[in-house]
């Protein structure tokens, strides 16, 4: 079983995800974005040894800007799509000389993901799917019936695709990978609430659009 928490995190108010496999109490930490006290707090509480994996749905700043400061402090592991790898290091493509130059410290990802790769968090299977638009190698996290969507697909919208690297006719056909999954999902998005794939089916219009 997969527990979820969420936190809070950075100047965007980036959702940052503890993902703990409730039977192992392994640990993986997604998009932190800025630091928080209280996911600190459960980082001690937890353990810090039981920490695999901080995982990061795209390259933006607002989702990578403590990435190496969690990594250091638990000894968890950097992944990141393949094609995002220069976001970590280009503050014109990860938009941190837009809001924090200062702030941001550039880092090396320990792993790199690819398209239908799968990573282990304890006993539980995390698919990786490659969703480029918002980024142009942005992925989503599938565990169970639950999808970790960033900035692709969140309650109601999608991500902005103006950015450096972003485009539209890309960010539909990623829209329709994820309409396509059988059955229902929740939707842990990088901003706002949870939502799920039945109301984005019904209410979002880019995701109505991207099933055409």
């Amino acid at each position: 079983m997969l527990n979820v928490e969420v936190y809070k995190v950075g100047p965007l108010e980036t959702n940052c995800y503890l993902l703990q496999d409730m039977k192992t109490n392994k640990c993986a930490i997604v998009d932190p974005g800025g630091i928080s006290s209280k996911l600190d707090k459960r980082i001690d509480q937890i353990g810090k040894e039981n920490f695999e994996y901080i995982l990061i749905t795209h390259g933006h700043f607002d989702h990578i800007r403590k990435a190496e400061h969690y990594g250091k402090r638990t000894g968890a592991r950097i992944a990141i799509g393949s094609k995002e790898k220069e976001f970590t290091k280009d503050r014109s493509l990860n938009l941190a000389e837009r809001s924090s130059p200062k702030f941001f410290k550039e880092f090396e990802p320990d792993v790199l993901l690819e398209d239908g790769s799968t990573i282990k968090l304890g006993e539980i299977e995390v698919k990786v799917m490659h969703t480029p638009g918002h980024t142009i190698g942005g992925v989503v996290f599938l565990v169970d019936d639950m999808v970790f969507t960033g900035d692709t697909l969140m309650r109601g919208t999608i991500g902005n695709v103006g950015f450096k690297t972003g485009n539209m006719a890309e960010m539909l056909l990623s829209l329709r990978k994820l309409y396509s999954l059988k059955g229902d999902y929740i939707i842990y998005p990088g901003h706002g609430d949870v939502s799920n794939l039945n109301y984005e089916k019904q209410n979002n219009l880019y995701f109505r659009k991207a099933s055409k």
